[in-house]
């Protein structure tokens, strides 16, 4: 994994650094704000997601909650959510970006990144 153990302690070294800077990452995600939405010709499904990915609000469309629609309401709801946390994993991997500046402070760290952001 690391070929030196100068290389290790390096790396340990930037990551203590980094403490201030994830604390205002932590701060600016969650005032941060995402939105997935789905549509269909009955109706739209809107979600809001803090950056975080905590769900804060849903809209559907009044048409959407008839109990004849209920299998496409669904659908809608979890494709808008899923949109959302998809906007938010994206966004929570950017700000990772920026207080590491694109640094690979361990080895694979960049990968790991982008299978986050998918």
């Amino acid at each position: 994994m690391f070929k030196n153990i100068t290389q290790f302690a390096s790396a340990m070294k930037n990551l203590s650094q980094l403490g201030p800077q994830v604390q205002l990452m932590q701060e600016r995600l969650e005032a941060a704000r995402v939105y997935g939405s789905s549509y269909d010709i009955l109706g739209t499904v809107h979600v809001e997601m803090s950056g975080l990915g905590v769900v804060l609000s849903t809209s559907i469309s009044t048409t959407l909650l008839d109990s004849v629609h209920q299998n496409l309401t669904q659908r809608l709801v979890t494709e808008a959510m899923n949109e959302a946390n998809r906007k938010a994993k994206e966004l929570h991997v950017s700000a990772i970006r920026d207080i590491t500046g694109g640094a690979d402070l361990i080895p694979g760290f960049n990968d790991l990144l982008k299978n986050i952001s998918g």
